[in-house]
């Protein structure tokens, strides 16, 4: 769910410690978001005036297990995690949500305390929704609601897919079906393959997928040896060989 307009610059918005109402720029993170394209242009206005950007630095709580966020939340810029945590200090990431993704579930159900804690993966900008500015937008806007539906089964599946992975796979086939699954994210196979523009620490792939780093560390670097990845800088190249096995 990637942004697919001309990036807005929020850099000079970031530089401020507190979240300031900006129509403008809010404005046009709506109108870019994919479940959004559906309402009109005085809706997403009105709910632009009611919502709030909010800078948060790498690491930072967005919301804590137990509590309660009483908005909806717009990626603007960045990433933000779900994470798991075991008394170990073991963790996984139960779900990634990056530039262009919207983050409905506190304001749908906002009687559930969160059963993870949520965090920025990296600087980030979010984009506030009251949670009533939300509902009521959304009554008149019944499109984005089912699109919001069908995201939702979209991530269940894609959590169900994980837990059977941690329970069935290995780890070398979990890293390679996580791989994919980011690759497809960015855009189709193309006939070199699957491009991951901005790849994972192997950290973050260990969380990903429930394994160790070392191990992760291992097995990409297998992968590479045998010419199955191809890194590019900052982005991945997973080839259509490996695809093709992963199927």
């Amino acid at each position: 769910m990637a942004i697919a307009t001309a990036p807005v610059d929020f850099e000079a918005y970031d530089r401020n410690s507190k979240p300031t109402p900006l129509d403008g720029p809010a404005l046009e993170a709506l109108k870019a978001c994919t479940e959004l394209r559906s309402a009109s242009l005085d809706a997403l206005r009105s709910l632009s005036r009611q919502a709030t950007l909010r800078p948060v630095g790498r690491g930072a709580t967005v919301g804590a297990q137990g509590t309660r966020v009483d908005s909806a939340i717009l990626v603007v810029r960045g990433r933000i995690r779900s994470v798991c945590r075991a008394p170990n200090g073991r963790e996984v990431s139960v779900e990634v949500f990056r530039t262009g993704d919207l983050i409905a579930d506190f304001a749908l159900a906002p009687d559930l305390p969160l059963g993870n804690d949520w965090e920025a993966v990296e600087s980030s900008t979010l984009l506030m929704i009251p949670r009533e500015a939300f509902m009521l937008f959304l009554r008149g806007a019944p499109e984005v609601l089912l699109a919001l539906a069908a995201g939702l089964c979209g991530r269940l599946e894609r959590s169900k897919q994980l837990a059977t992975g941690i329970a069935l796979s290995g780890v070398q086939e979990r890293v390679v079906s996580r791989l994919v699954a980011l690759g497809r994210q960015d855009g189709p196979v193309q006939p070199e393959g699957l491009l991951i523009r901005n790849r994972p620490t192997q950290q973050e792939l260990a969380n990903q997928i429930g394994a160790c780093r070392e191990t992760v560390s291992r097995t990409v670097s297998e992968l590479v040896r045998q010419g199955l990845l191809t890194p590019r800088g900052r982005s991945l190249l997973v080839s259509k060989r490996l695809i093709e096995g992963s199927a």
